[in-house]
């Protein structure tokens, strides 16, 4: 019975993840292309005797035209796909343009839902329908052997799925809001129960809520299951993944690009490419999000979208190979950038420190001058009375009014159980690029108890915007897989890891921290009374004491860019006769000279400038210095080698 109740939480969990329709109302693309007039619904035969019921949309109804098809398999309902002009709160945002002159489209929901509730077989692997739907879609006269896919978060779930199974005619994908990967940190964020999110997905029928609330902890089940849905070597054709700063999980979609541009067959890794915005999970490439407009990046993803698949399928020679590897949003100044490499982009830690009276500074609280302990902060938590959402990288399709992505929180901050941490007004911008950290000194008098952290941009006017949030357990301080609960009294460290942001703190605004013990309903409550998770037991109120002191540290750990540029690319030349050996070279080189320059540091830089190595040096006559640059990856660098009286530049090439 164990294993069987196994199999089932294994299977449900694999289909997992919201997003109500990604139809397109792109007006501006689709006014010129789009000219279908109705669709035909068409019935497609799968392996095990099925026939599943899909949607066929066609230029004028032509079905005698051999076109490439772009397919789409949704839970959601096929026939939300009838119209370009379906209500604003069920699109997707992510625009699926309806190009009926160069392509043929096919919508087929999935087995055991909608139009194909009836096909359902427990515990059936939908990717194989998926195989058996592209490779049949192949042999139709409509279709001219070249098929794309498209959707969002489970239809980009669905996608992986299929792409595994490796159907020849498949071309590309765009799966977008979602990775690969089912896992454990997706129900549960730093310990903690992502009840909305999870509850969400129960009323559209893709997972149950109590067969994930047996397994609070990371054991064997989530260990298997990860392993399982862990397959970017099995993924074969390129992929344009997009994800958002508001959305569920933009550190996870970055991991999973990753790993398909280092473990996805080498004919495509390289083919990969991402864009991350300043969207939210439903609001995908449109103006508004939350209360902020962000008008650079409208109509960004469906663009993109169209020129790749023009040029993967159709052939156009469109420059997409061109486009960067990584395009991304840095909010506050609100500009694109690119990057091959998300995590090279943290070359610097910014470190800010909690004082006293809600301070945050660049310096540490100084030691006490007296032998008085330091006085911590104190929060009241009664989880009857939990601080309440507002905002964030919250989704509720049932719920299309609720407060969600960039909000301001300052009308919450006056609760008695929220400590907020400010800096003072900003004379110099603060760049934050990946994933902020941020280290809590705390005690309790109770057994368990959970850390809430909400990071805002105060404007001018007073708005604290919400960026960015995170929650950690106290009892999984440690470890997922084990409790570790409270001494009473004892001081303890807790760190909280937010999710990945581009962000600049612009001169004239603050950077804030909101910390409180909850975040509901986001997350579930904590009890407080450290027995059994999420079963019935006393409500207990938390008295809980946060430290900021020379000895208790409380601190955020912003990641940033340490630009250098380097004004040129040509070499400098120079009468020392630097010399650079080997090189190209594979882990190891020496500088040696033939004037003796007196060196004082040496640097080496990437390509946009970033330092990457920094050395000080006291040299000898005709010594050589040695580098080892081993640990860095293969490619094009710069070596800056600082004497008393100028910088020499010398290119190396490390293979």
């Amino acid at each position: 019975m164990k294993k069987i109740k196994l199999l089932i939480f294994l299977l449900l969990c694999i289909n997992q993840l919201l997003i109500f329709n990604l139809l397109s109302k792109n007006k501006e693309i689709n006014k010129q292309t789009n000219k279908y007039e109705r669709w035909i619904e068409i019935q497609i035969p799968t392996r095990d005797g099925k026939l599943l019921k899909a949607d066929l949309y066609t230029a004028n109804n032509d079905t005698t035209k051999q076109k490439p098809v772009i397919f789409v398999q949704t839970p959601y309902d096929k026939s939300k796909y009838r119209t370009l002009e379906q209500p604003e709160a069920l699109t997707g945002g992510t625009f699926l343009f309806f190009d009926t002159l160069n392509y043929n489209y096919v919508i087929m929901d999935w087995r055991g839902f909608f139009s194909n509730e009836e096909s359902a077989v427990a515990g059936y692997d939908r990717g194989l329908d998926g195989y058996d739907a592209t490779e049949w879609i192949a042999q139709q006269k409509w279709n001219n052997g070249k098929i794309g896919t498209f959707g969002g978060s489970a239809l980009a779930q669905i996608q992986f799925q299929t792409i595994k199974h490796h159907p020849p005619h498949l071309v590309c994908a765009i799966p977008f809001i979602k990775d690969y990967k089912t896992k454990y940190s997706d129900f549960f964020y730093g310990g903690v129960f992502r009840k909305e999110h999870v509850e969400s997905l129960e009323k559209l029928n893709l997972i149950k809520t109590d067969l994930i609330l047996e397994h609070p902890k990371y054991d064997n089940v989530w260990k298997i299951l990860e392993q399982q849905n862990d397959y970017p070597e099995e993924i074969n054709v390129p992929c344009l993944m997009i994800s958002g700063w508001f959305d569920h999980y933009p550190s996870d979609v970055i991991r999973a690009f990753h790993d398909l541009r280092n473990r996805s067959p080498k004919e495509v890794k390289d083919k990969h490419k991402l864009i991350i915005g300043p969207w939210l999970h439903g609001s995908v490439g449109l103006l508004k999000q939350g209360i902020l407009e962000f008008p650079d990046a409208v109509l960004i993803p469906s663009e993109a979208i169209k020129k790749f698949y023009d040029y993967h399928i159709l052939g156009a020679k469109n420059a997409w190979p061109l486009e960067p590897v990584i395009k991304y949003f840095q909010m506050g100044i609100d500009t694109w950038k690119t990057t091959e490499n998300w995590y090279s982009l943290q070359t610097k830690i910014d470190t800010l420190y909690l004082w006293e009276h809600g301070q945050l500074n660049f310096y540490p609280p100084p030691p006490k001058m007296t032998p008085l302990p330091p006085i911590p902060d104190t929060l009241i938590y009664d989880p009857k009375d939990p601080a309440p959402t507002v905002g964030g990288s919250r989704f509720n399709p049932f719920k299309p009014l609720l407060p969600i992505g960039p909000q301001d929180l300052s009308n919450i901050e006056s609760r008695n159980d929220i400590l907020v941490f400010s800096t003072q007004v900003l004379e110099k911008e603060i760049n934050v690029t990946g994933n902020i950290k941020i280290e809590i000194f705390f005690s309790s008098n109770r057994k368990d108890t959970d850390w809430s952290v909400r990071l805002c941009d105060v404007y001018p006017d007073g708005k604290s915007i919400i960026l960015t949030q995170g929650i950690k357990r106290a009892r999984f301080r440690s470890s997922y897989q084990y409790d570790t609960l409270l001494e009473v009294g004892k001081v303890y460290s807790i760190t909280i890891e937010l999710e990945a942001l581009a962000h600049t703190f612009k001169i004239g605004h603050r950077l804030r921290i909101d910390i409180s013990n909850s975040n509901y309903p986001m997350f579930d409550i904590n009890l407080n009374n450290g027995e059994e998770l999420y079963k019935l037991g006393d409500t207990l109120i938390a008295i809980n004491f946060l430290y900021h002191s020379s000895e208790y540290p409380s601190r955020i750990f912003l990641p940033n860019q340490d630009y250098n540029y380097i004004p040129i690319i040509e070499e400098i030349q120079d009468k020392s006769k630097i010399k650079i050996d080997p090189n190209p070279f594979e882990s190891v080189f020496s500088i040696s000279w033939d004037n003796n320059p007196f060196i004082e540091r040496i640097l080496i830089s990437n390509l946009l400038g970033q330092i990457i190595l920094e050395e000080e040096f006291l040299n000898y006559p005709n010594t050589p210095i040695f580098i080892n640059l081993e640990k860095i990856e293969r490619g094009i660098y710069f070596c800056i080698i600082k004497t008393k009286n100028k910088k020499i530049i010398k290119q190396i090439i490390k293979y």
